[in-house]
């Protein structure tokens, strides 16, 4: 393998143009060979603009050029599974859009075929590479805040004002829906930073009439030694994404802890907010670009063969505690994980 990666993309979706592969053209171990496009027409000239000279018109052409070593695929939710376990097939590393599957069962089907295969699988949680993350974890378990006892995890972007019936997340049959598209983050940001897994959940979701999707709710997850995560999201509110940590002996905030500069791939100064017994003080992290940080790590692992930063068990663990919301909001009970 040579020592920079070569991508194909699956799709010309927003996330691609807007972020992911603007991150993989400027990062310093790879480059996008081609792009596979159901309207190839107009994917041409935005890829030609970001320096892709291929673009296909069939996502299995793409996946049989042996020019290419790692796929990333920004599909809709509902094809994430069969064009993952069809590019693990044909021998390929993926990084996968969130959430990988729509349910657990499928995750663990898709996971299989890259075990199978003995191929790398990533979920792309870009927020998990930003260094505010890491900087928070060692402010925990370096003592400032005491032992961790709530987290407090919010992500919302307002697109029902006006609803736009061709997004993708409005579209039952796509997996759309505010739970799999936003409230996958505040519940990974719970597990990640608790270090651990929930018990159950209980929990609420606004179903739209219109669309037949949620487009937003609330869950509380248990986890043991009586400790609580509270996550919401929601298609229907200010763009915000945030957490706040409260330990027995402080809090942590991190006000931009999702989507620094809200769509800003390199984002304006951070500031981390700690009070610890009654002392105030902020911290402050210089701009990066999380995308671009996600795909480095990821071709890092692929290029050395090695695991990668977010094991594939990772998705499946996280798309259990979203079936659970589910279940809790469809039974009006607490649900196990």
């Amino acid at each position: 393998m040579s020592e920079r990666l070569r991508w194909g993309v699956l799709g010309a979706a927003g996330i691609a143009r807007g972020s992911v592969v603007p991150a993989i053209q400027s990062s310093r171990n790879g480059h996008v060979v081609a792009v596979a496009s159901r309207n190839p027409a107009d994917a041409d000239a935005w890829a030609r603009a970001i320096g892709i000279s291929r673009v296909v018109g069939a996502y299995d052409t793409l996946l049989g050029a042996t020019d290419i070593d790692a796929v990333y695929v920004p599909l809709p939710n509902s094809l994430h599974g069969e064009w993952a376990i069809r590019a693990a097939q044909a021998g390929k590393a993926v990084l996968c859009e969130k959430p990988l599957a729509r349910d657990a069962s499928e995750a663990e089907r898709i996971v299989s075929a890259f075990e199978e295969a003995g191929k790398q699988l990533m979920e792309g949680f870009m927020y998990r590479f930003h260094p505010q993350h890491a900087r928070v974890r060692k402010l925990l378990g370096g003592g400032a805040i005491g032992e961790l006892r709530e987290v407090h995890a919010h992500l919302s972007v307002d697109i029902m004002n006006p609803a736009d019936p061709s997004n993708v997340r409005f579209v039952p049959e796509l997996g759309g829906g505010a739970r799999l598209d936003m409230g996958c983050y505040v519940a990974s940001i719970a597990r990640f930073l608790f270090g651990d897994e929930p018990e159950s959940v209980i929990g609420t979701l606004t179903m739209d009439e219109t669309f037949g999707v949620d487009v937003g709710g609330s869950a509380i997850l248990s986890f043991d030694r009586e400790r609580t995560a509270s996550i919401s999201c929601s298609f229907a509110s200010n763009g915000q994404g945030f957490y706040r940590l409260i330990g027995r002996n402080g809090m942590i905030d991190v006000p931009r802890a999702i989507l620094p500069g809200l769509g800003d791939r390199a984002s304006d100064t951070l500031i981390i907010d700690i009070d610890s017994n009654g002392r105030r003080r902020s911290e402050e992290l210089p701009p990066v670009d999380q995308y671009r940080l996600m795909v480095e790590a990821f071709a890092d692992s692929v290029l050395a063969d090695a695991p990668v930063p977010i094991a594939p068990t990772e998705s499946i663990l996280n798309l259990k505690v979203l079936d659970a919301w589910q279940r809790a909001a469809e039974t009006g009970t607490r649900a196990a994980v």
